[in-house]
């Protein structure tokens, strides 16, 4: 407790002057990129992002250049940003007419990403090198402690700027929804998720204390990545330059300030990248209070979305099997705790509450909408199965969905899933068998908004079963479907620019190809959060909705400066290390 409590006054502590000179152009550079991309200028946030590397990175110097094409170290790397941003290329006229007028042909826009990732990978790899370098040599010198405080309160400010913009909270059809079921206006359900709706409960039924507590936890969390890397030897000017300008950008911004499930999620699965980071680098003993918080955030990432369940399954069973192999209890009892807490929410609160289980068929839109493209693209489609699609859905209703001239500018599953007219469509004739699930008088069905959503819920495994026999008949057309419904996934987006998902998931790349040996492999269970997070948007969402990749824009850029840092292999270790956990 004694060392603890000097931990804390070490962290609240005045900085020096030192710890300022470096601490200040590093947040004030972070503030400039999230408020430049917050305001819509995407370009000049990655201009003034690129000015900053040039400058700490003394990219001026003409050894920087000779160093960075020096040995044959950035050719992987190199390829596989070449890859991506050539995959790209490929990938944007698919989606978009605007973007097929404006990009080469694909056979050029092939070659001009792979000549892009030749030209900027070696002195990108150059840069994350020496920021390894520098951050192994820093580990062997005493430093002043981490401004814990300041570094909090200087991420928690933008936050609330964000939050000042909707204050008390925004507000939404999903949370009057949530409200009412507290209020006892319709029953308790498990829609939107439970766990969810009880915090919700728990802070009062108050979203706006909700938005104040996510802030804080925000804050906290990305002051805990901070703190770690700073103890592994990152200065300070990368450190607040990196976190600020690249964790706070206006998609993290604008869902901290909605009290909606999206933030706690993404919350809870950075305490999960946190702790397998610190696993991964062995500098964590993993004390009963650690087993608890690793647990129930693991946990918690599935109950607080449902598409989180991917992460909880992949991270729980490689727990499960590192635990084993190692003999480490300690991990054993991490996912003990998980499976408790699921077990309290789902198998103890869920029946004491009465909490009604409706059938979702927002579960299998991806299913669904890909089987009307197929019916509306003239895909190769049999009687017998057309016959199946007329009983699974209600396809007069959907030819009405895509006929509303209001909902023109949306893309086919975004008129299919979000026209909401609930109780207003009258069914045709051959829809009779769907006219008994437009009778709600308890209000439990005004979340799913319409009848091909209502139809869908109602049948999961047989159309799962029709989608994967049309998409073997129709693998190309079922494929630029995905493509079309999740362009958030890999687009270069007009609205974010340099800070797209897909530049993301580059640095991500690049960082972890710029290892080398089998320390590297070893950690690949760092990228365990961002590849179920869009694997579980791919498979369960075709509405592109961009708070859905939420966890990946927030987590992104810890998960690739620790890639940068473990770059050195097994050398790269922390300095006073705990020992495992046995």
């Amino acid at each position: 407790m004694k060392q603890m409590l000097q931990r804390m006054a070490a962290h609240c502590a005045p900085p020096s002057p030192g710890t300022l000179r470096a601490m200040v152009p590093g947040v004030l550079c972070g503030w400039g990129c999230a408020g430049l991309l917050a305001l819509g200028h995407p370009w000049l946030a990655g201009a003034l992002a690129l000015a900053a590397a040039v400058v700490a990175g003394g990219w001026w110097k003409p050894s920087f250049w000779a160093e960075s094409w020096r040995g044959r170290g950035w050719v992987l790397p190199s390829l596989v940003l070449g890859v991506i941003l050539a995959a790209v290329m490929l990938l944007e006229p698919i989606a978009d007419a605007w973007y097929a007028a404006w990009y080469w042909p694909v056979y050029k826009g092939l070659a001009l990403g792979l000549v892009l990732g030749v030209l900027a990978g070696p002195p990108l790899v150059c840069a994350l090198r020496r920021m390894a370098q520098k951050a192994r040599a820093a580990r062997s010198e005493e430093r002043p402690p981490f401004p814990g405080l300041w570094f909090f309160l200087a991420v928690l400010l933008p936050l609330a700027v964000y939050w000042a913009r909707v204050f008390p909270y925004e507000s939404s059809f999903d949370l009057e929804y949530q409200l009412e079921m507290l209020r006892g206006e319709i029953p308790l359900n498990d829609v939107h998720t439970l766990a969810h709706t009880l915090l919700l409960g728990m802070l009062g039924g108050q979203p706006g204390l909700l938005v104040a507590v996510q802030l804080l936890a925000l804050a906290g969390l990305l002051t805990a990545f901070a703190a770690w890397f700073y103890r592994r030897g990152m200065g300070l000017f990368a450190l607040c330059a990196c976190l600020c300008g690249g964790c706070l950008g206006p998609v993290v911004g604008q869902a901290a300030a909605s009290p909606i499930k999206d933030m706690p999620a993404a919350l809870c699965t950075g305490v999960v990248l946190y702790y397998i980071m610190r696993l991964l680098a062995e500098d964590l003993r993993l004390t009963w209070p650690h087993r608890i918080a690793f647990g129930a955030a693991l946990a918690f990432t599935g109950l607080f979305r449902h598409n989180g369940l991917v992460l909880v399954l992949a991270a729980g069973l490689w727990l499960l099997a590192r635990g084993i192999y190692r003999r480490r209890k300690c991990l054993l009892a991490a996912v003990a705790v998980c499976a408790v807490c699921i077990l309290l929410v789902d198998g103890v609160a869920a029946p004491l509450l009465n909490v009604q289980h409706p059938a979702n068929g927002f579960a299998v839109q991806v299913y669904a909408t890909g089987i009307v493209a197929v019916d509306q693209r003239g895909g190769e489609i049999t009687d017998e199965q057309r016959h199946r699609m007329e009983e699974l859905l209600p396809m007069d209703y959907v030819a009405q969905c895509l006929e509303n001239p209001d909902t023109a500018h949306f893309t086919r599953a975004q008129r299919l899933c979000w026209t909401r007219d609930l109780g207003s469509y009258t069914p045709s004739e051959r829809e009779q068998q769907f006219v008994p699930l437009l009778e709600d008088s308890a209000g439990v069905n005004d979340v799913f908004n319409n009848l091909f959503i209502l139809a869908a819920g109602q049948n999961k495994a047989e159309l799962l079963r029709l989608y994967l026999e049309l998409f073997l008949q129709n693998p190309w057309l079922c494929t630029t479907e995905l493509l079309r419904n999740n362009t958030n996934v890999w687009r270069l987006d007009r609205g974010l620019g340099p800070f797209s998902h897909v530049f993301y998931l580059a640095a991500v790349a690049l960082a972890f190809f710029c290892g080398s040996g089998r320390g590297m492999l070893r950690r690949w269970p760092a990228l365990l959060p961002l590849a179920c997070n869009i694997a579980s948007v791919i498979v369960a969402a075709s509405t592109n909705e961009i708070r859905y990749l939420l966890p990946t824009f927030l987590l992104a850029v810890p998960c690739a400066l620790f890639f940068a840092l473990e770059a050195g292999g097994a050398d790269n270790q922390t300095k006073g290390v705990s020992e495992p956990c046995r």
